[in-house]
């Protein structure tokens, strides 16, 4: 009796411990699907089947444990500026307003050459006066532009041969003078092209940079009759032929006069060797003329 008694234990613990473990293994699958599942699905209705699925793991979505997830609140660090802010920041630090003065030809001809000539002076409180007497007399054109302490100015043309007559490059102090030799090669419009721009350590600095665009007339040359009367003083000419023509006159009437006189001489001389009464002229020894030479009778 008392070994069944022990035996029915032995079953008993048996299925306890059986039961145990699926409750267990029960409770461990609905962890695993709570947990696969969307917070807000309330599951599968009553009555439909469901198939069991492996739990998909997901991504992590936030930072790693242990990370810091707060940004860094302070400035940002300092970089070195590059050569060209570098030389942005020099040439800033150098430059200032100025002044320069042109005045180019409105019109010109084929091969007649003019001169242009430009002025440029640091800052603008006064104007100098040699940049309202520039060469030539087309009127003057004065504006402002960025002066640094080297400008290279260049002055181009289409149609036109333009020689410099100056260094591009030049130093800025007080007026600086730029001026070129112009030829026109061909009539019609012809434009001229000015440009003026600061350096700074031998580099241009284009933002800086005082550019004009100019139309020039060019008319060809006249006829070669035309420049010969154009050559000549028609004053000068007119009163060389008033003084000829009052010379020329003085001098014929001189010779008509004498041969006048000539003449007339030569008559009375024929008339009086011509006379039949007149006595043949006498003269006494000291030689003067007797009383008869003089048709007078001898005195006692």
């Amino acid at each position: 009796m008392g070994k069944v008694d022990r035996a029915h234990g032995g079953t008993r613990l048996g299925v306890l411990i059986a039961v145990a473990v699926a409750l267990l293994a029960v409770l461990a699958v609905a962890v695993v699907a709570l947990n696969g599942s969307d917070p807000g699905d309330s599951g599968p209705p009553v009555g439909t089947p469901t198939t069991s699925q492996p739990a998909a793991t997901s991504a992590p979505t936030g930072p790693p444990s242990g990370t810091p997830t707060s940004r860094p609140t302070g400035p940002p660090t300092s970089r070195e500026p590059t050569s060209r802010e570098r030389y942005e920041q020099a040439a800033k630090r150098e430059l200032e307003e100025g002044l320069v003065a042109y005045n180019p030809p409105a019109q010109a001809r084929v091969q007649d050459d003019f001169e242009v000539t430009v002025r440029v002076q640091r800052g603008t409180a006064t104007v100098s006066p040699s940049l309202r007497t520039l060469p030539g007399t087309a009127p003057v054109t004065i504006e402002p532009l960025p002066v640094g302490t080297y400008m290279r100015a260049e002055l181009r043309g289409s149609g036109l041969d333009v020689q410099p007559l100056s260094d591009k490059l030049q130093l800025i102090d007080g007026v600086t003078e730029w001026a070129w030799r112009v030829t026109p090669q061909a009539d019609g419009v012809q434009t001229l092209r000015l440009t003026l721009v600061v350096e700074l350590n031998d580099l241009p600095l284009s933002s800086r940079t005082f550019a004009r665009v100019i139309e020039v007339d060019v008319e060809k040359q006249p006829a070669w009759y035309q420049r010969a009367w154009g050559l000549l003083d028609v004053a000068g000419v007119a009163t060389a032929l008033v003084i000829a023509a009052i010379l020329g006159s003085a001098k014929l009437a001189r010779m008509w006069w004498v041969r006048r006189k000539a003449e007339e001489d030569a008559a009375d001389i024929g008339t009086a060797y011509e006379a039949p009464d007149a006595p043949a002229p006498t003269v006494s020894a000291d030689g003067k003329p007797t009383a008869a030479a003089n048709g007078n009778k001898p005195n006692p």
